[in-house]
C-alpha cells in the first residue's frame, strides 16, 4: 500500500511540473498605457506595454468596456505579438461592437489575453482601467 502511494504521489508531482507553464512561454509584465479615439468613438487604439521572453510570438486579444448613459459601449480587437525581451508597446484596435453605442473620452476597462507560444503556448490575461484621449 505505501508504494502505491508513493508511486501516486510521484506521478502526480511529475504530472504538475509537465503541465505548469515555462518561464520561457509565460508573459512576464504587462501593462496597460494608453487608449486614444478613432473615428469619433467608432473605435479606440488601445496600446499595452508588455514584456516576454525573445523568440515567443502569438497575439494579443484586447476587450474595451466603457459606460455610456445606462448603458455599456463594448468592443474588441485583435494585434500580433514577436516578442524580444524587453518591454514594447502593441497596439490593438477595438471596434465597437454594442448595438451602435460609441466609445467617448474618460474612464474605461481594459481587458484581454495573449496567445504566446515559443516551445509550448501560454495564456496569460490582463485587465485595468484606462483614460481613453482624443
Amino acid at each position: 500500500m505505501r508504494r502505491i502511494t508513493t508511486t501516486l504521489a510521484l506521478f502526480g508531482l511529475s504530472l504538475a511540473a509537465l503541465l505548469n507553464p515555462t518561464a520561457a512561454s509565460a508573459a512576464s509584465d504587462v501593462e496597460v498605457t494608453s487608449a486614444t479615439l478613432v473615428a469619433r468613438g467608432i473605435a479606440v487604439d488601445v496600446t499595452i506595454t508588455v514584456t516576454c521572453p525573445a523568440g515567443a510570438s502569438g497575439g494579443a486579444e484586447f476587450i474595451l468596456r466603457q459606460r455610456n448613459g445606462d448603458r455599456v459601449a463594448y468592443g474588441s480587437g485583435w494585434s500580433p505579438v514577436d516578442c524580444n525581451g524587453t518591454p514594447q508597446a502593441v497596439t490593438g484596435r477595438v471596434y465597437a461592437e454594442n448595438g451602435g453605442l460609441v466609445f467617448h473620452k474618460g474612464i474605461a476597462l481594459a481587458s484581454g489575453g495573449f496567445e504566446l507560444c515559443q516551445d509550448g503556448c501560454d495564456y496569460p490575461r490582463f485587465e485595468g482601467t484606462v483614460r481613453i484621449t482624443r
